[in-house]
């Protein structure tokens, strides 16, 4: 018994090298860790690059018990300091806990003392789509892109996008995401406006949206394409999909 918990441990331990000298933009660093602290540095490789880089997320619990001392003190400087800045920071940490309904009451106190701060704008609108809650939503994030059009680097055009498709706003979500589309390269932006598109009966400007998005990520870096391969799966789908209905 010990013999194979010990070739697993072994096992283990020389997957997580490979991923390593493969995978991790920071290599050398990490593999002076795994070499010399062995078994117990590739599971510290493991929890800290390997689960982040291949976006596999952590249950809520383990978050919670974790970062409980953290959340103690984001706490105490919101209610000691007062500013929206520490709201924010509870926000985004009760966010990254998976407390959301303590993480939309953080955010509208942010909004109470700075009805234009970004961060706490994104943040509630975030909260908002998770509840799909996405006329509210639509609101923080129209405020939000006239304050910064291109906030963390598209991302809230991209949700923009989205939140006006989930509310069936098609000319808008069409016109806009034409528009973010020519700035930045998202998949999800080809996805939803493929789909925005296929609703209005365009089935063959939907298709070669998704065409062009598959050839965007096929001609990518490897980093990229690892991170974007499903969507060439979703749109392959939807291509075929849309094949049918022009038959």
């Amino acid at each position: 018994m010990l013999e194979i918990i010990g070739l697993l441990m072994t096992g283990f331990w020389l997957l997580m090298i490979y991923d390593c000298v493969r995978n991790e933009p920071e290599r050398q660093t990490w593999l002076w860790i795994l070499l010399f602290v062995n078994v117990p540095g590739a599971l510290i490789y493991f929890l800290a690059r390997w689960i982040y880089r291949n976006n596999i997320p952590l249950p809520n619990y383990f978050s919670r018990w974790t970062r409980k001392r953290e959340l103690w003190l984001a706490q105490a400087e919101a209610k000691n300091i007062g500013k929206a800045h520490q709201y924010v920071i509870l926000g985004n940490l009760l966010t990254d806990m998976g407390i959301f309904d303590q993480a939309e009451v953080a955010y509208q106190q942010a909004l109470e003392k700075e009805p234009n701060h970004p961060q706490a704008l994104w943040g509630a609108a975030l909260i908002d789509i998770k509840n799909k809650k996405f006329v509210p939503a639509k609101e923080y994030l129209q405020t939000l892109l006239k304050i910064e059009p291109d906030y963390k680097y598209g991302d809230a055009s991209l949700v923009y996008g989205q939140t006006l498709f989930n509310l069936q706003e098609l000319d808008q979500a069409k016109a806009h995401l034409e528009i973010h589309l020519k700035n930045w390269s998202h998949p999800e932006g080809y996805i939803t406006l493929a789909k925005t598109l296929a609703q209005q009966g365009e089935t063959q400007a939907a298709s070669n949206y998704l065409e062009t998005m598959i050839t965007k990520i096929r001609g990518s870096s490897y980093y990229h394409y690892k991170r974007n391969s499903h969507f060439i799966h979703q749109g392959e789908k939807l291509i075929k999909n849309l094949n049918k209905i022009k038959v």
